[in-house]
C-alpha cells in the first residue's frame, strides 16, 4: 500500500517509509532540544477518529460561505492569533506539533494530516473549516506540495466541498513538521474559499488561491507563532520548498523538473498552484500593506467586512453593489465610507486630486470617512466629479451667455439646483479639506450671470452651521451687492443691451412684493454672520449710490443714475404718484436723487433704518 492511497484502514507494517527516511535524514521530536534521543518506533495501529473519517467522505455536503471580503478575512485571523485575551494559539500549535511527532515516531505519518486537521482548524482558523473541506492524499509528482480546489472542482467529481489534495510522493519522505507546514499552507487557501466564497473564473486576481499579500500575511503570522514555543516551521512558505524530500525523490525517480514558465500556460483557475519556486514577498512589504488595507477594518463598520461593495456607475450615474472580487484590487483602490457603507473608487480617479490623496495619507489607510454634514446627493455629485471630471446639473447653457457672477436674482421658475449644488460641493471641500473641490465649485458659482433659484435658500445653505469659509463668504457679499448694468445684456428681452433701473440683489431680498422679505429677515435673526455681511453690503451699496432704505409702505428704493428712467410702456402697471415712482415689472423701484439723499420723500436718510442691530 503506497502513501498516496486513499484507503485509511489500519495497517501494521510501515517500516519501508521509516527506514528509507531514517537512513537519509536522522530526526528528533518536533519542538524539543537537539539532544533528544530517538526512541524506537512502536508501530501500533490506531483507528482514525470519526472527525478524521469525515474529511474524506465525498458525499458530505457543506456549502459554507462566510460572505467576507478577503481583506477582512485576513484581519479577522490576524486579530484572532495576536489578541492577548484569546486562548494562546502558540501553545495550541506547540501541542499539535508534539502530537504529530509522536504519531510519526509510532509510524502513523501517512495518517497525520487527517489526525491533526481539525485541531489546526480550531487553533488557527477559529473552526471555520470543519466539515467544509474534503482532504485527500494522491500522487502528484515532485513539483507541488499539493493543490487546493474551489467548491465543486475537486479531482473527485463527487466532491462538492473545498478540496485539499496533498502530494503523497513528497510527503512520504518528510518529517512531521513538514507535513504540518504543508497542510497549513493549503488550509490557508481553503480558508479564503470558505470565508470569501467559491472562486469564479474572472475572479482569479482577487487572491483566494494565489500566494500574494493576503496569503503571505497569514502564513508569516503562523510561522512566527510556531517559533514561540519551539523551532519555527521553516517549511511553511510561499512555495513550500521541501528541498531535501524533493531532491531525494528526484534522485530516486530520475525526474527532471520542468521550467516554471512552461507550467504557467497549463494552470487552472479553480485550484492553487503550489510549486516550489513561487516568488515570495518581503515582510516589510506585507506589513506596510496590512497596516493600510486590513488592520483599519477592525475599527470600521461591519458593513465593510462584506464580500460586496458599492461602486459609482458613471454611465447610469448611480451607486450599485457588486462583488469585491470583480472590482479594482484593494492595493490599487480607495474606499470612501458614507454612513455605514463603503464606496470603492479606483486610485486612478483620485490621482489628480492631491488634497484627497493627502487626506488618505493622513488617515493612514485606504479608507476615508465622509463628514456627517455631507448629504447623499452631494456625495454622489462628488463621485461623479471623480469619475467624469464634472458634476451635475450641467450649467453650460447658463455659462454660454457670457455673463459674470455672482448672478442677478430673477423670478423663481423651478430651476434646477445649479448654485445650490455648487455651494454644497464647496462646503464638502471645506469640511473635508479637499481644496480642489472648493476651487471647482467657487469657479462655477462665479460663472453664473443670473439665477432663478430661491436666493434665501442659497444664503441659508451658505450660513447654515456658522461662519462660512472665507471664499464662500466673499461670494455671498458680492451676491448681495450684485446690481445689473448694461453689460448684463438683454435681461428683459428688449433687444439691444441698455442701462436699466433694476435694483441690487439685496434690495430684492428686502422687497415685500417679491415674497423674500419675511424669510430673509428671519434668516438674519438666526445668523449673526449673515447679519454682519448684510451690513457691509449696505455700506458698499450706499457708497455707490445704489441703496435706499425701505419705505413705510413696504416699497423699496434703489439709487438710479441721474438722467436715467426705468423702461416704460411695458404694461407692468400704472404710475404711483403718491410715492413719486414708476412701477417696473409691477414693483415700485425708487427714483431717488443719489446716495444719502431723500430717496422716497421721508427726509434725510437715517442710517439706523437699515442697520440690523
Amino acid at each position: 500500500m503506497t502513501f498516496g492511497s486513499t484507503e485509511l484502514t489500519p495497517y501494521a507494517d510501515r517500516t519501508l517509509v521509516g527506514q528509507r527516511y531514517a537512513h537519509c535524514h536522522p530526526y528528533q521530536r518536533d519542538s524539543e532540544p537537539d539532544s533528544y534521543y530517538r526512541q524506537a518506533s512502536l508501530r501500533v495501529p490506531r483507528p482514525l477518529p470519526t472527525v478524521a473519517i469525515r474529511l474524506q467522505d465525498p458525499r458530505l455536503r457543506c456549502e459554507r460561505n462566510l460572505g467576507w471580503s478577503i481583506d477582512w478575512a485576513v484581519a479577522f485571523i490576524i486579530d484572532l492569533l495576536e489578541k492577548k485575551t484569546s486562548p494562546d494559539a502558540a501553545v495550541g500549535l506547540k501541542n499539535i506539533r508534539l502530537r504529530a511527532a509522536n504519531l510519526e515516531r509510532e509510524g502513523h505519518l501517512r495518517d497525520l494530516p487527517y489526525r491533526i486537521f481539525n485541531k489546526l482548524d480550531e487553533t488557527l482558523f477559529a473552526g471555520h473549516l470543519k466539515n467544509a473541506v474534503f482532504l485527500d492524499i494522491r500522487s502528484l509528482g515532485s513539483e507541488v506540495s499539493g493543490s487546493t480546489h474551489s467548491q465543486g472542482w475537486s479531482l473527485d467529481r463527487k466532491v462538492k466541498r473545498v478540496s485539499i489534495i496533498l502530494n503523497g510522493d513528497v510527503l512520504q519522505l518528510t518529517r512531521s513538521r513538514d507535513v504540518i507546514a504543508t497542510l497549513i499552507h493549503h488550509m490557508i487557501h481553503a480558508y479564503f474559499l470558505i470565508a470569501c466564497g467559491p472562486q469564479d473564473q474572472k475572479e482569479v486576481e482577487y487572491g483566494r488561491l494565489s500566494h500574494g499579500l493576503h496569503f503571505g500575511k497569514i502564513m508569516m503570522t503562523i510561522r512566527k507563532l510556531s517559533a514561540v514555543h519551539g523551532k519555527p516551521l521553516t517549511g511553511l512558505d510561499f512555495g513550500h520548498t521541501l528541498d531535501q524530500a524533493r531532491h531525494f525523490y528526484d534522485e530516486c525517480h530520475n525526474q527532471q523538473r520542468r521550467p516554471y514558465h512552461r507550467r504557467r500556460g497549463k494552470e487552472k483557475w479553480y485550484c492553487s498552484h503550489c510549486y516550489s519556486d513561487v516568488d515570495g514577498l518581503s515582510e516589510g512589504e506585507i506589513e506596510e500593506w496590512y497596516g493600510g488595507v486590513c488592520k483599519p477594518l477592525l475599527d470600521l463598520p461591519e458593513s465593510l467586512h462584506n464580500s460586496n461593495v458599492q461602486i459609482y456607475n458613471d454611465r447610469r450615474h448611480i451607486l450599485e453593489e457588486i462583488p469585491r472580487a470583480q472590482t479594482t484590487p484593494s492595493a490599487a483602490s480607495n474606499e470612501f465610507i458614507f454612513g455605514n457603507k463603503s464606496v470603492l473608487v479606483s486610485a486612478s480617479h483620485v490621482v489628480n486630486f492631491s488634497s484627497i490623496q493627502r487626506a488618505f495619507e493622513k488617515a493612514g489607510s485606504r479608507y476615508l470617512e465622509i463628514h456627517e454634514d455631507v448629504s447623499k446627493d452631494t456625495f454622489e455629485r462628488f463621485l461623479e466629479l471623480l469619475h467624469t471630471g464634472t458634476y451635475g446639473p450641467d450649467p453650460k447653457h447658463l455659462h454660454a451667455m457670457g455673463l459674470k457672477g455672482p448672478p442677478v436674482i430673477k423670478s423663481p421658475t423651478g430651476s434646477e439646483p445649479y448654485l445650490m449644488t455648487d455651494i454644497r460641493i464647496f462646503k464638502m471641500g471645506a469640511v473635508m479639506g479637499f481644496d480642489e473641490l472648493k476651487g471647482i465649485a467657487i469657479d462655477r458659482m462665479y460663472r453664473h450671470g443670473i439665477t432663478h433659484e430661491d436666493p434665501v435658500g442659497l444664503l441659508k445653505e451658505i450660513y447654515d452651521g456658522g461662519e462660512p469659509d472665507g471664499d464662500l463668504k466673499q461670494w455671498a457679499r458680492k451676491f448681495l451687492t450684485r446690481t445689473p448694468t448694461a453689460v448684463d445684456g438683454d435681461w428683459m428681452g428688449m433687444g439691444a443691451p441698455r442701462t436699466i433701473a433694476e435694483p441690487s440683489n439685496l434690495a430684492k431680498l428686502e422687497c415685500d412684493m417679491l415674497g423674500y422679505k419675511a424669510r430673509f429677515y428671519d434668516l438674519l435673526q438666526q445668523s449673526s454672520a449673515l447679519k454682519y455681511e448684510v451690513s457691509k453690503a449696505k455700506h458698499e451699496l450706499m457708497a455707490n449710490g445704489l441703496y435706499a432704505a425701505p419705505g413705510r409702505f413696504g416699497a423699496m428704493g434703489v439709487g438710479i443714475p441721474r438722467g436715467v428712467s426705468p423702461p416704460m410702456g411695458l404694461g407692468y402697471g400704472m404710475p404711483v404718484p403718491a410715492l413719486g415712482m414708476r412701477p417696473v415689472m409691477g414693483l415700485p423701484w425708487g427714483t431717488g436723487e443719489g446716495a444719502g439723499g431723500d430717496y422716497m420723500g421721508f427726509g434725510e436718510f437715517d442710517e439706523g433704518r437699515w442697520m440690523y442691530e
